[in-house]
């Protein structure tokens, strides 16, 4: 079995107010080869409101741009710090760093060489536009950005782990792709009729209106897919697995009427089949993880099990606490986690069980051999001992953190979703010796 923890860089432990590709990402690497953990799991880094809304596919976040590194590089002298918190400060505060290091960079031939690629011209221009500063100063940032982050790349492929990333199913309708692309987007006079979401199911009874624009599969089809296409192969250059979100979309996709709620949405038949023979020339099977959650009907398992893909498993969502056993099946071709971004943490998971569906939970994982004292670690147990050739722990699940250290709330506007920080590394590294215990 494969280990993994799934961190996002934003979560990062930081003197800035959030995460970046800085220092402590290195150390972070450090700390997983320090025990054996093969993967990094992230989140979306690309540009954008908010991870799963991005702004550009090809563009990353500015937030991740290192100032620890750009003093390094010279294009600054001093840094004020911020005080740590456990929430993430999105704001303004590095952007008078950026643009002193933007007035002390010298432009060379790669730099020239990365502004040459027309999709970071499109971001540029897109992004001027739109906030009124010069392309330049946004094609420098992209390319601090690339930098460091091959930088980090390289440094956790030296020291044997892996990076899967993650790749969102729509952008946010305020975006670079839109404004380029909108022939390939369900518009009306530039405007949305449906959006994005999903249906009422066991996890949501009201479904979720995410509100992105709906793809134009059919105008897509013409040119073979290449405008999605183009994207799976910056993504595979830029991480080693990919973790395709939402994958029912591409055997059939909802689609809600604007000024309707999620219950009034329908299905739409999706690519399916076409879409991945084209993907399926020129990559393989074991480059993917599929997001396979949700209301997922037989078709959507066929089309996964077809092309091979990896599946996912979230064991709050397989063991049923009231019959005391697990309802999905194990299989090798499997991730299993003890949760997502999108789950509460574990610890918070069981604080919200009855007092009966706790008792019936430790029996169940006594009879499974994987009782421990604390009920994180006996989870983490039960997941260590599947078959599935994936195991991936988020960070708050290997410490034992409880609901406030969630990172999502999927489907609601809070001030909490996406801020979740780590303070430092040294509790993490406290519980790691748990989690070495349980894997030894």
């Amino acid at each position: 079995m494969k280990l993994g923890i799934l961190l996002p860089i934003f979560s990062l432990p930081s003197k800035y107010g959030v995460g970046d590709f800085g220092y402590e990402a290195y150390e972070f690497i450090d700390i997983l080869v320090q025990y054996h953990i093969d993967y990094w799991e992230i989140l979306p880094i690309q540009s954008g409101s908010s991870p799963y809304s991005p702004s550009s596919y090809y563009a990353l976040n500015e937030y991740y741009i290192s100032l620890d590194k750009l003093i390094d590089m010279g294009l600054l002298t001093h840094v004020e710090e911020r005080p740590r918190s456990s929430r993430i400060h999105y704001d303004d505060y590095k952007e008078k760093y950026y643009q002193e290091a933007y007035s002390h960079f010298i432009k060379d031939e790669s730099y020239y060489r990365f502004s040459s690629n027309p999709k970071m011209i499109e971001f540029a221009h897109y992004q001027s536009k739109r906030y009124h500063k010069e392309e330049d100063y946004y094609l420098f940032q992209q390319y601090i950005l690339d930098k460091q982050w091959q930088e980090l790349k390289e440094y956790a492929h030296q020291k044997g782990v892996k990076i899967i990333g993650d790749l969102p199913i729509y952008p946010d309708f305020q975006s670079c792709e839109v404004a380029n692309n909108p022939e390939y987007y369900e518009l009306e006079d530039g405007k949305m009729k449906f959006v994005s979401g999903a249906s009422p199911d066991e996890f949501s009874s009201e479904g979720q209106k995410w509100g992105h624009p709906l793809y134009n599969f059919a105008k897509m089809k013409e040119n073979q897919y290449q405008y999605l296409l183009e994207r799976y192969k910056s993504f595979l250059e830029r991480f080693d697995i990919i973790r395709i979100d939402h994958f029912r979309a591409f055997d059939t996709y909802y689609k809600i009427p604007i000024d309707k709620s999620a219950k009034e949405g329908f299905y739409v038949e999706g690519p399916g089949e076409e879409f991945f023979d084209a993907l399926f020339q020129w990559t393989t099977w074991d480059r993917f993880i599929v997001e396979d959650l949700g209301d997922i009907r037989k078709e959507t398992e066929a089309l996964r099990d077809k092309y091979h893909f990896t599946k996912m498993k979230i064991i709050q969502y397989t063991i049923d606490c009231s019959c005391k056993k697990d309802i999905y099946e194990d299989t090798e071709n499997m991730v299993i986690y003890t949760g997502n971004h999108d789950n509460n943490t574990i610890v918070g998971w069981y604080n919200g069980l009855t007092a009966d569906e706790q008792q019936n939970l430790a029996e169940f994982l006594k009879e499974n051999g994987c009782f421990e004292e604390q009920i994180h670690l006996s989870l983490i147990k039960y997941c260590l001992k599947s078959m599935a050739h994936y195991a991936i722990f988020p960070v708050q699940d290997i410490m034992g953190l409880d609901e406030t250290a969630r990172i999502n709330l999927p489907g609601k506007e809070s001030l909490e979703n996406w801020s979740w920080e780590l303070l430092d590394f040294q509790n993490f590294k406290d519980s790691m010796q748990d989690f070495k215990r349980l894997i030894d």
